[in-house]
């Protein structure tokens, strides 16, 4: 009789081997989250503030001298333009156009003419002591100081005009009396010339100059087209005679 002996267990199969896992490291930080970068972005942007409110300081300071220069300019310029308004008294277009009608002696003019050239003097050494706060305001300012001498030079003719027709007055001989009025007429004609092809343009240049610097600097707005004409209609009507 045969002897059972024990059944052997079959041994399951091994499983596959898994692959081997990954390395996993730290995570790197988004770069615009970065200690470093926040540090770099927080400097950059105080210095860009810093810079932007340097600059709005340094417009606002620029805009301010050139406010106090605009200020000292028109006080020097006070007696000199105190002549060409059309009620004073002294007025230079009233008188001359007086002058030149008759209405007034060559007494007047000389009166007048003298008192024209001392305020318009001490107007040109105001002017000359003002100091510009930029390049284009002290070329504006040179125009302006060129212009008023161009004045001075006129009312020295009208001071001459008037010395020939005293001595018109004076004389008696018909022949010798025109020919010093017309010395009168020629003079003046002489002081029209030198005043609107020297004094009037050269100051109005550096007036202009001084204008455009103004609208740049946003302290004033620039003229319309339509009132820059009829400022021009209202200088040439006080001009005519």
């Amino acid at each position: 009789m045969a002897i059972k002996g024990k059944s052997r267990k079959r041994s399951k199969p091994k499983p596959p081997a898994l692959p081997p896992r990954p390395a996993i490291g730290a995570r790197k930080t988004p770069l615009a989250f970065r200690k470093n970068v926040k540090r770099t972005a927080v400097i950059v942007l105080a210095l860009l503030a810093f810079l932007g409110g340097l600059r709005v300081w340094q417009n606002v300071a620029r805009a301010d001298a050139l406010r106090k220069f605009n200020q000292d300019l028109s006080t020097a310029q006070s007696k000199f333009i105190a002549h060409f308004a059309p009620n004073a008294p002294s007025s230079f277009d009233q008188n001359l156009q007086a002058f030149t009608q008759g209405q007034i002696g060559g007494s007047a003019i000389i009166a007048l003419a003298t008192l024209w050239e001392t305020d318009f003097r001490s107007g040109l050494e105001e002017v000359s002591k003002i100091k510009p706060p930029n390049p284009v305001a002290e070329d504006a300012q040179f125009l302006i100081e060129q212009g008023i001498d161009g004045y001075i030079g006129v009312v020295r003719l009208l001071n001459l005009a008037g010395q020939v027709k005293l001595l018109a007055d004076a004389e008696k001989d018909p022949k010798q009396k025109q020919q010093l009025n017309d010395k009168v007429q020629v003079t003046l004609q002489q002081a029209d010339e030198w005043r609107k092809q020297r004094a009037d343009v050269i100051y109005t240049r550096g007036a202009k100059k001084l204008d455009d610097l103004n609208v740049q600097y946003g302290i004033t707005k620039r003229q319309s087209q339509q009132q820059q004409q009829q400022q021009q209609q209202q200088q040439q009507q006080q001009q005519q005679p």
